[in-house]
């Protein structure tokens, strides 16, 4: 009886690779052999699964961005998450929506308010009291020539969260987005020397002086997207004030000779 070849490693691997040359030749000549389906690929029925999965999915994500903005006030987005439609309405009066008296403005910026500043300088060393606004994405401060661009933290957050609303309304409304501008804002012992030189009813116990109290133009807004001369940018404005007044967030005070409304923060 003959005793069995024992198969040695360098056999079985010469025999494994000659198997899967084999394989590959039978693939290359018959390609239909292996269908046209790859591993990465998905069934019909699969497929049709996380289509829906990814509706749904959609739809969730637009309902929770929905729920986001509506929780900032502004509804960008509807239950379903179609575009929501918010027409301009404006307020009945812009005098009677900000009636604030400088008597309560005045409460207000000596409480929330720092010691008056001599002139730039003073408050460039006071950074740990007042925040430098000159340059901000949402608003544009004007050259200024009677104030320098300071304020008080509470103020400039009211500032930055006035200005932010004011862009959402606008995009909300359909109309395009301007910036806000900042007439006046911080003044200094030097400013109020200055105004009074050239004004006698200048007070130096005015509500800038304390770094609380800031001016917007509603005549004049730095365009983004295309320069429009229109009355909806007053409008908007003016919803925008009385929402923050209503909150308690500050006083407003129309003022008709300036073209601005005078804001202080509570």
């Amino acid at each position: 009886m003959k005793k069995k070849k024992k198969i040695t490693k360098r056999r079985y691997i010469l025999g494994f690779f000659a198997i899967v040359a084999l394989l590959a030749i039978i693939r290359l000549i018959f390609p239909s052999i292996v269908g046209e389906r790859y591993s990465d690929q998905e069934t019909a029925k699969e497929e049709k699964a996380d289509n829906k999965e990814d509706k749904d999915s959609l739809g969730t994500n637009k309902r929770s961005q929905a729920n986001i903005v509506a929780e900032r006030g502004v509804d960008f987005f509807n239950a379903d998450g179609s575009l929501a439609e918010h027409p301009l309405k404006g307020v009945w009066s812009y005098k009677d929506c900000a009636p604030d008296s400088n008597a309560s403005h005045l409460v207000a910026a000596k409480q929330f308010g720092v010691v008056p500043v001599q002139n730039i300088a003073d408050a460039e060393k006071r950074k740990h009291e007042l925040v430098y606004i000159g340059a901000n994405p949402y608003y544009k401060v004007r050259k200024l020539q009677a104030s320098i661009p300071y304020l008080v933290p509470r103020a400039a957050a009211l500032l930055q969260d006035i200005s932010r609303n004011f862009l959402d309304s606008l995009a909300v409304k359909h109309i395009p987005l301007q910036k806000l501008i900042i007439t006046s804002v911080l003044r200094s012992k030097e400013d109020v020397v200055k105004l009074g030189k050239h004004n006698k009813n200048v007070s130096p116990n005015s509500c800038h002086v304390y770094g609380t109290t800031f001016d917007i133009s509603y005549t004049h807004f730095e365009p983004l997207e295309a320069k429009v001369d229109d009355d909806r940018y007053k409008k908007t404005l003016s919803e925008v004030l009385r929402d923050m007044r209503d909150q308690n967030r500050c006083y407003v005070k129309y003022e008709l000779h300036q073209a601005c409304y005078h804001v202080t923060v509570r």
